[in-house]
């Protein structure tokens, strides 16, 4: 133990199993306990930042304790993406994007990251949701260079039975993301920024509470004086004592019941994976069955929607994860619940949700591959080669070359088939430049060859294969009469374009349509609490 990782002072992750890693100080080395044998000692005793609990790392193991990055000081420091945080150390933006809000506001879940531009985040701000706003692993306005214009109000201490004035902001649009669930019973908001109504009892919440609610407003977001504005009114309830006829044991009782029936329930989804991972279910049975668990637990918090402080949304959301491995179409859950359970407040619910939000960005710009390849097959089943290997470009920036299901290195070879189609069809003009576009073809098809033998065996992608001997035979015309092999190929790569995006093999399937209604799934949320 005499060579361990960290030193006494440094920040570490530590793993608590259920509550998840947290942030923590190394303050002592080789810590001892009394009872322990002579020979026994932790490598580690660590203080929480959280709150300050001392515990210690039982093995100088990354499993239970690691370096913490970037994400993991903000998501600890700081209540959301758009808080300052404590040390002024703001995260960088790039800028430079291609933000736009023209025609009509996005409707929920229209999915406007997958045209691959915008940092993975929607391309207008005043359509994004609250994982785009909320989330660290997001953090769509910093990716995208946009100012962040912070106003807090203090109103001190209220009592339940007491009013809530508080006037309206400048401009408007409050209501795109307002954490509404931290707000006391009886207390409306505006999209203004106004908050008015009676303080009533909450029978979530200690007999004093503080209360952090954040609303954010993009209706600005073009104006770099002001870009998003996240609006924090803090206060302090006073009084939450339960009413005359007020069943506090019947309360208590009615939330143990569903607490059970959604600890049943994320356990059998848990099981219903497990049975996957073991070729014990297949692939339609996974996703049905799993789809119908994830029905009801759903459905359950629908009626407690309030229910441990955010925890089980957290989970309906990670377990919606898992059906979107599957193919399945629903990164919209995920992304809906996940960041319903940020808008709880909790440190705890927002480390489980933000542990899920990692994996879902990374899945946007999955999905992003995908659809931009998609795009681009039908951009050349039209003839327009240079468009498709532009977005052809895109697509593989995203993750180099693979998307959401697109393994084989589709991207790249459909890139060479582009490449030489349309690099043949300028040299048959007598345009030098499409010398240059054909000797781009041969690299792309190396670039693709391991990834598909990996996965189709010695003999490759086929598609692959027969680009590679057409461009031996067009090397072989010699400077001669190019125009039927021109034709041939064209017509074979239109061939091939449509076997991709009918989703034969070797090919990936048709990506599945929405089982659920976008919009509809998102208003329920928002009827929970009266957004």
């Amino acid at each position: 133990m005499s060579e361990l990782r960290f030193k006494v002072g440094d920040a570490v992750m530590c793993n608590l199993g259920p509550d998840g890693w947290k942030l923590g100080q190394v303050i002592a080395l080789h810590y001892r306990e009394a009872p322990w044998p002579p020979d026994q000692a932790a490598p580690y005793q660590v203080a929480l930042e959280e709150d300050h609990t001392l515990i210690y790392v039982p093995a100088d193991d990354a499993r239970l304790c690691r370096a913490p990055t970037p994400e993991d000081l903000r998501i600890a420091r700081r209540p959301d993406a758009l808080a300052a945080l404590p040390d002024g150390d703001e995260p960088a933006g790039r800028g430079g994007a291609q933000l736009g809000c023209a025609g009509p506001a996005p409707a929920p879940g229209s999915a406007g990251y997958r045209d691959g531009r915008c940092r993975g985040c929607a391309c207008c701000p005043r359509g994004w949701s609250a994982v785009e706003l909320y989330s660290e692993h997001y953090r769509c306005a910093a990716r995208n260079g946009l100012r962040v214009t912070r106003r807090r109000v203090d109103l001190g201490t209220v009592r339940v039975g007491g009013s809530m004035p508080v006037e309206g902001q400048p401009g408007h649009g409050f209501l795109q993301c307002p954490t509404l669930v931290r707000l006391p019973p009886g207390v409306r908001f505006s999209d203004a920024g106004a908050l008015s109504g009676t303080v009533r009892f909450d029978p979530h919440r200690d007999a004093t509470y503080r209360v952090n609610f954040v609303a954010v407003s993009t209706a600005a977001w073009e104006d770099v004086a002001v870009g998003i504005v996240r609006l924090e009114v803090a206060f302090i309830v006073e009084g939450n004592a339960p009413p005359a006829g007020f069943d506090v044991s019947a309360f208590r009782h009615a939330q143990a019941q569903a607490r059970t029936e959604a600890s049943r329930l994320v356990h059998q989804l848990g099981d219903l994976w497990e049975q996957w991972e073991r070729g014990e279910l297949g692939h339609r049975a996974t996703c049905d069955r799993m789809g119908a668990e994830l029905h009801r637990l759903r459905e359950l918090l629908e009626r407690h929607p309030r229910l441990d402080g955010g925890r089980w949304w957290a989970r309906l959301g990670g377990f919606h994860m898992n059906v979107h491995k599957l193919l399945e179409n629903t990164l919209f859950e995920c992304e809906l619940y996940l960041g319903h359970a940020l808008s709880f407040g909790s440190a705890e619910v927002r480390s489980l949700a933000e542990a899920n939000l990692e994996g879902c960005y990374q899945k946007r710009l999955l999905e992003a591959a995908r659809f931009l390849w998609i795009e681009s097959l039908e951009r050349m089943m039209r003839g327009e080669w240079a468009a498709a290997i532009a977005l052809q470009r895109r697509a593989a920036a995203k993750k180099d070359g693979w998307g959401w299901a697109v393994n084989h290195g589709d991207v790249w070879i459909s890139e060479a088939a582009a490449r030489l189609v349309h690099g043949a069809t300028l040299s048959a003009s007598g345009d030098a430049a499409g010398a240059q576009w054909i000797a781009e073809v041969a690299p792309l098809l190396d670039r693709a060859a391991p990834r598909a033998a990996e996965a189709l065996g010695p003999g490759g992608h086929p598609w692959a294969a027969e680009i590679g001997a057409a461009l031996l035979a067009y090397r072989d015309l010699e400077g001669g009469d190019a125009a039927a092999w021109l034709e041939a190929f064209r017509a074979r790569t239109v061939v091939w374009c449509a076997l991709a995006l009918g989703g034969a093999a070797p090919f990936p399937p048709q990506p599945r349509p929405r089982q659920s209604d976008a919009a509809q799934l998102d208003q329920r949320v928002r009827a929970l609490h009266g957004g």
